[in-house]
């Protein structure tokens, strides 16, 4: 089942993004779970790399598939889930496009400005 695609942008046009609201580093990048709304960035997923999640799981799967969350379930209302876009359901609102192939990701969440 796909996802409501809101957006649809070239691997460059989706860097450059990332960039101008996260900084170069892809690793502090924030990224919101379409399906229960955590935010999370792929440093996040450092931790878990025994359980089999990888930094570039952050646009893709919700943090909570690692985190000891795995039994929340999507559209749960609770935070973190289980969603992997990669599974039965497809809530991925932003459509990459690299080359040949298309790559669906999670939107990336707002930026944090400090009110001072």
């Amino acid at each position: 089942m796909g996802g409501i695609v809101t957006m649809t942008m070239t691997k460059d046009e989706w860097q450059q993004k990332g960039k101008e609201l996260f900084g170069d580093d892809m690793l502090d990048w924030r990224f919101v779970c379409p399906s229960c709304g955590n935010v999370q960035t792929p440093r996040d997923f450092k931790p878990y790399k025994d359980r089999g999640a990888t930094p570039g799981d952050a646009c893709s799967n919700c943090i909570g598939r690692f985190d000891g969350h795995g039994d929340v379930e999507i559209l749960s209302g609770k935070s973190p889930c289980n969603y992997a876009s990669g599974g039965l359901f497809n809530f991925n609102p932003v459509r990459v496009l690299d080359g040949d192939k298309v790559i669906s990701s999670f939107a990336f969440a707002p930026v944090i400005t400090d009110p001072t």
